[in-house]
């Protein structure tokens, strides 16, 4: 078959779809070209060169494994932690999977416990209706347990002492969506939480965070499994006193989540720690809010009023308040910084979804939740277990 650039609209998603595509980024390397199969929701085949016929066909693309978002605070509008209902959050999933993301956690920042109990009993029911679009994979608890002086934009009214009946309280609450919480372990009672998260199968980071360099230590050695958006809301890295951000950059066991937008890290500080953080622990997350994929304007993050404009978005008083990044375009970042395809793929896939413990990647047998992207790193086209979730020019 003659290669060709446009696509044939999928008709189906219950059917067997063939994609080829200039690249295809399989856990051990690349297929330049090559093909992917879908059939039943899963990955069928994965081969090498152009097939002699195919759905979707994109000689200058690359097929990815579905994007794995961590923390994800609402998009197109919709805010996570005050949502009503689980029909409300449709706009949200649209717009994740317009930019690649096939499965991700709904993060809930610090609030009052009857709104976070709220929040996780409509994400839970959600989660339980298998809506279209992509998988929510469980809940991110960032806070309540944060030190008050690397807030950011969580209200300090709301954050609490880490206490582990709380921790369990909140485990236990509607559907135990909890898959991630992000807490200060420096703080008094950190430990015993963080132990108690961990027999739950609760995977704990270190965020919002004054630790110093021998608190990080300990942290991690207590099974502190991710850093959450390293540099930001946390103690300065400093030459002499490296704190959480050089425990992280140094330690092998632990991954280190990202923010790639250009407002939270200047893009050479970004570069030194992709480089030293390897694609194997490096996490691209976008921290996205409300306004993301919305237009400028006031939006609500949680129990606060952010505003977006510029390209960021910040409190009343200028502090950063999450992101208008998307997956794809931190993707795209990262190529610009370096990166190949091929790291890409562990950062927003495979390094995530192995954090979680999910399966992911071109694998056959793995569920279909792959990302079809063009020549200049755009959507094409989204799977989620085989379904089409997004394909561009298509309503």
């Amino acid at each position: 078959m003659t290669p060709a650039s446009r696509s044939r609209p999928l008709r189906t998603a219950a059917g067997r779809v063939r994609i080829a595509a200039g690249r295809v980024v399989v856990p051990d390397g690349d297929l330049t070209p090559g093909w992917v199969e879908v059939a039943d929701g899963r990955i069928a085949a994965v081969q090498a060169g152009w097939p002699d016929a195919a759905d979707v066909a994109l000689p200058q693309g690359v097929v990815l494994p579905g994007f794995v978002d961590l923390q994800v605070n609402g998009a197109a509008g919709v805010d996570f932690l005050t949502v009503e209902d689980p029909a409300a959050l449709d706009p949200a999933l649209r717009h994740l999977a317009a930019t690649g993301v096939t499965g991700f956690l709904p993060t809930l920042i610090s609030a009052p416990l009857p709104v976070v109990r709220r929040a996780l009993e409509v994400l839970s029911a959600a989660r339980a209706a298998d809506r279209p679009g992509p998988r929510i994979l469980g809940v991110h608890l960032e806070g309540p347990f944060l030190h008050p002086a690397h807030a950011g934009a969580h209200d300090v009214a709301w954050l609490q002492a880490p206490s582990v009946e709380l921790a369990e309280a909140l485990l236990d609450g509607p559907g135990a969506a909890v898959r991630l919480v992000t807490l200060a372990p420096e703080l008094p009672g950190a430990g015993a939480v963080i132990a108690a998260l961990r027999a739950r199968g609760v995977v704990v980071a270190a965020g919002h965070s004054g630790a110093d360099l021998t608190a990080a230590r300990a942290a991690f050695d207590a099974g502190v499994a991710m850093v959450t958006h390293l540099f930001n809301a946390m103690r300065p890295f400093h030459h002499r006193e490296p704190g959480l951000a050089g425990a992280a950059l140094l330690d092998g066991r632990v991954r280190a989540s990202l923010i790639l937008d250009d407002v939270h890290l200047h893009p050479a500080t970004a570069a030194l720690a992709l480089r030293l953080l390897g694609p194997e622990r490096a996490v691209l997350v976008t921290d996205a809010v409300a306004a993301a994929g919305a237009p400028p304007g006031t939006y609500r993050l949680g129990t606060r009023e952010v505003v977006a404009q510029d390209g960021a978005v910040r409190l009343p008083d200028g502090t950063l308040a999450g992101s208008l990044l998307t997956m794809d375009a931190a993707v795209r970042r990262a190529l610009a910084l370096g990166a190949t395809c091929r790291d890409v793929a562990r950062m927003a896939a495979l390094t995530p979804a192995a954090l979680l413990g999910v399966p992911a990647g071109l694998r056959p047998g793995n569920p279909a939740d792959l990302v079809v992207l063009d020549e200049g790193g755009q959507v094409q086209l989204t799977l989620v277990g085989g379904a089409v979730a997004f394909q561009a020019g298509r309503p």
